[in-house]
């Protein structure tokens, strides 16, 4: 019993610290530029929800934390190109077998490891990092 509740206590001390890490290994602007990204792409999709969410998410960054547009903008390029695309994923509806459920959570949520999408980001957060 003493192991297992070492092991729990390690365990539950692993996930209690590891937010914390991730999100030290990540910077402001890296996650505002990334959060920019998955804003733009959801402000894309045809659901008014996700539009609205990916507005408030865009203005957020935007203007209250006071991130140039204009310096985001090869973010929003890259975004609309990776969009042009149409790679949406889609999942099995069980309701409705012959067709499948689009996934535009998910696909905004990983646009920023397409590599256009990824090279823009890394290009926008060294700017921003030089001041530019």
């Amino acid at each position: 019993m003493k192991t297992q509740r070492y092991g729990l206590l390690l365990v539950a001390g692993l996930l209690s610290s590891t937010p914390t890490a991730l999100a030290a290994g990540r910077s402001s602007a890296q996650r505002d530029v990334e959060g920019y990204a998955i804003a733009t792409c959801l402000v894309a999709q045809d659901q008014p929800y996700l539009k609205d969410q990916g507005y408030g998410w865009g203005e957020a960054i935007v203007q209250g934390r006071g991130r140039d547009p204009e310096a985001l903008a090869p973010v929003t390029a890259a975004v609309t190109a990776a969009l042009a695309k149409g790679d949406m994923p889609v999942a099995r509806d069980e309701s409705n077998p012959q067709q499948g459920k689009a996934l535009p959570v998910l696909y905004c949520g990983e646009i920023i490891d397409k590599p256009t999408v990824r090279a823009a980001i890394t290009q926008v957060v060294a700017n921003l990092g030089k001041g530019r």
